[in-house]
């Protein structure tokens, strides 16, 4: 097989293993509906991921990979270093605003099997620890100049992350409470993206700078 059709077959079984995990969980997930929306046999899907396990982290895989690029690339720009941190949050929505049932699905899996917590730390360790490493020389700088107050950077990111993550959890439980419209509710999440971002921001500044709400 051509090595251009062996990409565009992988990925087309790796696009509709996602579908298939984040509509049905890993459980729930069959190889046959897979591969019958990939529009390749079972045989097929067997011989390029051996099993629904590998196909799993795969799926996983690409999409950390895919966001730990996008702020790494933020990480290393030019911008001020407020700038980042506000671009950081807002990439981290849009990528779980892309993904909204993906949270969901890893956590579960993790309760689930908590030997997966191994297989995603060897995924984003390294990523994450230079993304750390380096936001955390920029937090020192800053604050060695007065510009905001003394921070942990896996403090920062685990802030951003709770924010942002929240949402998604709680989206079926919150909208259903609220009564809210689709439409409504897609601009509260627009709403909540800004009001995510000005809560990171605001708490980095120090005491005397902070905004009241």
């Amino acid at each position: 097989m051509p090595a251009n059709n062996h990409t565009a077959t992988e990925q087309a079984i790796l696009k509709a293993a996602e579908e298939v995990f984040l509509s049905k969980g890993f459980i729930m997930a069959k190889t046959a509906d897979i591969a019958k929306l990939a529009g390749v046999n079972q045989a097929l899907l067997h011989y390029y991921f051996r099993t629904k396990e590998n196909l799993f982290e795969a799926v996983f895989a690409q999409k950390i990979k895919h966001l730990m690029s996008i702020i790494y690339d933020v990480l290393g720009s030019d911008i001020p270093l407020m700038e980042k941190i506000k671009v950081q949050v807002e990439t981290q929505f849009d990528f779980l605003l892309s993904n909204p049932k993906l949270p969901f699905v890893v956590i579960s899996e993790i309760a689930r099997v908590p030997q997966r917590t191994e297989s995603f730390r060897a995924m984003v360790s390294q990523q994450v620890t230079k993304i750390i490493e380096k936001l955390q020389a920029e937090l020192d700088e800053a604050h060695s100049e007065g510009k905001i107050r003394k921070t942990s950077a896996l403090d920062l990111m685990i802030s951003a992350i709770s924010q942002n993550v929240f949402l998604f959890l709680a989206h079926p439980i919150f909208q259903a409470l609220t009564n809210m419209s689709d439409e409504d509710f897609e601009k509260f999440v627009a709403h909540r993206k800004q009001e995510n971002v000005a809560f990171i921001l605001n708490s980095l500044r120090p005491e005397e700078l902070r905004v009241e709400n």
